[in-house]
C-alpha cells in the first residue's frame, strides 16, 4: 500500500477562480492530502444573512423584475435568514503533474441553508400577474443542490490549458468575482424576501450579467508577461422567458455550440497594480415558442451576442473597479433571459457597475453603484416591460480572523418599465462569512 501524508498548508487568496470557490482577501486556507502521485485539496465557506427587505407597497408593473413587491393586506417589511449572493460551498481538488502535463480535477458543490426544494422548480417564475412566488420554505423541506463546477484540465505553462468539463462562463466572471457584495447580499430579491432562495442577486441584473456555468471545451493560452487569452465551445443554452411575454426555446436542437472567449492583461507594480479583461460571447438561437401577444414567430433563429470589459486598480489601501457590457439577444440577469420581442427580434441590452472602495486596518468601506437596461425590440407593444434595473450599495466588511468577515450592507434598488413606472425598495443586511 502507498504511503499517504496529510498536509495542512496555509493558501491566502483573493479569489480561487480556478476553483470557482471565490472568498475574501487571506480568507482560505486549504487542506491537502497527498499520495506519492496525487494531491487532494478541500475548501470551502458557510455564510449567513439576517436581511430585512422594505417592500414596495405602491408599485407600477415593471415585467421582468425581481424586487419585492407589497400586495394588500401584507406587510411592507420582510425578514428573512439565508445565504448571500455566494451560496455555501465545498470544493474538492486533485492535481498532479505526468510526463511533463499538469493534470487537475476540481468538484464544486453549493448548497443553500434556506428550506427550498418544495413547490419550486427549475423553470418557476414569478407569476406576472400576481407577482406570487410558490413556497418553499414550509416544513421538511431542504436546501435546493447546486453543483456549479464538474471539470478537469490538463496543459503546462508552455502549451497553455484545455478545461474539459462544467464550468463558470467568461463573460460576466471578472465582475462578480471583484464585486464587493459577492460574500454579503447586495440586492435582495422578491425571492430573498418571500421564500429565499440558494442565493441573493448581488449585482447581478443591475450591472453585470450571471456567468452561467455551463458544459465547455476551452483552451487557455500560456501567460505572455501577464498577457492571457481564452477560447471554447460552450453547450447552447436555451432563450427564458422569465414574464411570459418574450419569445423563447425548450428542448430545441442547435445546429452550432455557443462561442465565448476573453482577454485578460494582469499586471503588478511597486505602487499600482490591477488588470483590464475583456470577455465575448456568440450563439444562434433556435426559438420554437412566440411570447404573450404573438400568435407567430417573425424570426426563429437571431443570434444573440455580448462584449464586456472589465478593469479594476489597486493604489495601497483604495480600490477601484469598472465593468461595462453591451449586447444583443443576451436579455437581463442570466444569458438570454428576455432576450427577445414575442415574435423572436433580438432586444439590445447593455449596463455596468463601477465600485470604489477603501480599507483601513482590518475593514473594508466600499460602495457600488450598478445599472442595467433592456430596450425594446421590433414585436414589442407592452410598455410596462422592465427598461432598466438600478441600485446602489454602501458595505462595510470586517475581518474578524482571517477566516471569518463580518459584513453589513444598506442597498436601494429600483425597477423601471417603459411608462416611467417603477417598483423601489431598500434592504439592509448584517452576516458572517466563514471561509477554510
Amino acid at each position: 500500500m502507498k504511503r499517504t501524508t496529510f498536509i495542512h498548508r496555509l493558501k491566502p487568496v483573493v479569489a480561487v477562480a480556478s476553483v470557482g470557490l471565490l472568498l475574501p482577501a487571506g480568507a482560505a486556507h486549504a487542506v491537502e492530502f497527498k499520495t506519492e502521485q496525487w494531491s487532494f485539496s478541500v475548501t470551502g465557506n458557510v455564510n449567513t444573512n439576517y436581511t430585512y427587505t422594505a417592500c414596495d407597497k405602491n408599485p407600477a408593473v415593471v415585467k421582468g423584475s425581481l424586487l419585492c413587491t407589497a400586495v394588500a393586506g401584507e406587510s411592507k417589511g420582510s425578514s428573512s435568514v439565508s445565504s448571500g449572493n455566494l451560496p455555501n460551498g465545498i470544493v474538492f481538488g486533485a492535481k498532479t503533474t505526468q510526463e511533463g502535463y499538469d493534470l487537475a480535477a476540481t468538484f464544486g458543490y453549493y448548497p443553500g441553508i434556506v428550506g427550498n426544494d418544495f413547490g419550486r422548480g427549475p423553470n418557476v417564475a414569478i407569476n406576472p400577474a400576481t407577482g406570487a412566488l410558490p413556497s418553499g420554505n414550509i416544513g421538511l423541506a431542504s436546501p435546493a443542490q447546486d453543483i456549479r463546477q464538474v471539470f478537469a484540465t490538463v496543459g503546462n505553462k508552455d502549451m497553455g490549458t484545455v478545461l474539459i468539463g462544467r464550468n463558470y462562463s467568461p463573460v460576466g466572471f471578472d465582475a462578480i468575482v471583484n464585486d464587493i457584495t459577492l460574500i454579503a447580499v447586495g440586492v435582495a430579491s422578491s425571492f430573498t424576501a418571500r421564500a429565499p432562495a440558494n442565493t441573493t442577486l448581488g449585482t447581478i441584473g443591475f450591472g453585470h450579467l450571471y456567468p452561467n456555468p455551463q458544459a465547455q471545451l476551452a483552451y487557455t493560452t500560456p501567460d505572455y508577461e501577464g498577457f492571457k487569452a481564452t477560447i471554447g465551445i460552450f453547450q447552447p443554452t436555451d432563450v427564458f422567458s422569465l414574464t411570459g411575454t418574450s419569445a423563447s426555446s425548450s428542448n430545441s436542437t442547435k445546429s452550432t455550440p455557443g462561442v465565448q472567449g476573453k482577454l485578460r492583461y494582469d499586471f503588478k507594480g511597486s505602487d499600482l497594480s490591477g488588470f483590464v479583461s475583456s470577455s465575448g460571447l456568440y450563439q444562434k438561437q433556435a426559438l420554437n415558442a412566440p411570447g404573450a401577444g404573438a400568435t407567430a414567430l417573425a424570426e426563429s433563429s437571431p443570434k444573440s451576442y455580448v462584449l464586456d470589459v472589465t478593469g479594476k486598480l489597486v493604489y495601497g489601501p483604495f480600490e477601484l473597479v469598472a465593468h461595462a457590457y453591451t449586447g444583443t439577444g443576451i436579455g437581463i440577469y442570466a444569458y438570454y433571459f428576455d432576450g427577445f420581442s414575442p415574435t423572436g427580434k433580438p432586444r439590445d441590452s447593455s449596463g455596468g457597475y463601477l465600485q470604489a472602495a477603501y480599507t483601513v486596518g482590518k475593514t473594508k468601506f466600499g460602495a457600488n453603484y450598478g445599472i442595467s437596461s433592456l430596450d425594446q425590440g421590433k414585436g414589442d407593444t407592452d410598455d410596462t416591460l422592465l427598461k432598466d434595473n438600478s441600485k446602489v450599495t454602501l458595505g462595510v466588511y470586517h475581518s474578524l480572523t482571517k477566516n471569518v468577515t463580518l459584513t453589513s450592507e444598506v442597498t436601494s434598488a429600483k425597477s423601471e418599465n417603459h411608462q416611467g413606472g417603477d417598483v423601489k425598495t431598500q434592504n439592509y443586511n448584517v452576516g458572517v462569512f466563514f471561509s477554510f
